[in-house]
């Protein structure tokens, strides 16, 4: 058991396909367990919910984008096919929550099956990003338009806050509406920051700070001229993440957004530089592997 700050940390073999199969244990209460599915994509399960944080689960942009310079090409599987969400495997879904309407955040493959096989999941969308949402087929009774400054409760003690994020810059439709978020989750006793697509921007760290954060999912791929060039708007980088952390006093950080396209990935010398991060502690995410969070003071991280 991994001690960071007073959060008791544990890694499990059995990554999301195994935490999402619905014959998998229950979570304990007071613990909150979080996987990867790749790219900018989470599941955090608790108790009483299980709560998909951009999942991108289809191979939608390979098709999109075949023969073009960026193909979108999967560089690793998904842990949960499409055609899987409803099948017996899978656990129910409670809410889905989408930071932004690029396809790997908000993807219409994987979104359409959510909907389709599981009736009673809800999705958490950008308020600016409404219609688009609804464009897909989503349900109108079952999306939760969000904006930043909003909060939401999901139910049994989760609650979900907006904060701006930065995908290279904040933007606004006409409404003033963020069209980039990033969610603070408070769950199990927890806070939890996911942060979408975003660069470091002016006033992020003290928000952060004021948040309490004790785990920050930040994407790690960077930027560029090049990329840019072509469309492809840009994240904070490995050193920036890591530095962001400590600035907000977030004692532990999973990076993200990287092994999924060969265009848009972290570096080799970012992924070395998290590898031998002290400071904050850092948790590398992997398809087969979970992590269980829990606080020192709740009945499951009491200190023996």
């Amino acid at each position: 058991m991994l001690t960071s700050r007073d959060i008791q940390l544990e890694s499990h073999a059995g990554g999301s396909r195994w935490l999402l199969a619905a014959a998998a244990p229950a979570v304990e209460v007071g613990a909150v367990d979080v996987a990867w599915l790749g790219q900018a994509g989470f599941s955090v399960q608790t108790a009483g919910r299980v709560i998909l944080i951009d999942p991108y689960l289809s191979d939608s942009l390979a098709t999109k984008y075949r023969g073009r310079e960026f193909n979108h090409e999967r560089l690793m599987p998904p842990p949960i096919a499409v055609d899987e969400i409803g099948g017996a495997y899978v656990c129910r879904f409670d809410f889905v929550l989408c930071t932004h309407r690029h396809s790997d955040h908000m993807d219409p493959e994987t979104l359409a099956a959510v909907s389709r096989q599981q009736p009673g999941c809800r999705f958490v969308v950008p308020a600016a990003e409404l219609d688009h949402a609804l464009s897909l087929g989503l349900p109108a009774e079952r999306v939760l338009p969000i904006d930043a400054g909003d909060t939401l409760s999901l139910g049994d003690g989760v609650v979900v806050k907006a904060i701006p994020a930065a995908h290279e810059s904040i933007e606004q439709d006409k409404a003033g509406r963020h069209r980039f978020l990033g969610y603070v989750l408070t769950v199990g006793g927890l806070k939890l920051y996911h942060s979408g697509d975003t660069v470091v921007y002016p006033g992020l760290a003290a928000t952060l700070a004021a948040e309490a954060i004790d785990c920050a999912l930040l994407p790690v791929n960077g930027r560029d001229v090049y990329r840019a060039s072509r469309g492809v708007p840009g994240n904070m980088t490995a050193g920036e993440a890591i530095d962001l952390c400590n600035a907000a006093s977030i004692p532990l950080l999973v990076p993200h957004h990287f092994g999924m396209f060969a265009f848009n990935t972290a570096s080799q010398a970012d992924l070395e530089l998290l590898r031998h991060c002290s400071v904050p502690r850092v948790f590398i995410p992997d398809l087969d592997i979970s992590l269980r969070l829990s606080s020192a003071s709740s009945p499951t991280g009491a200190h023996p």
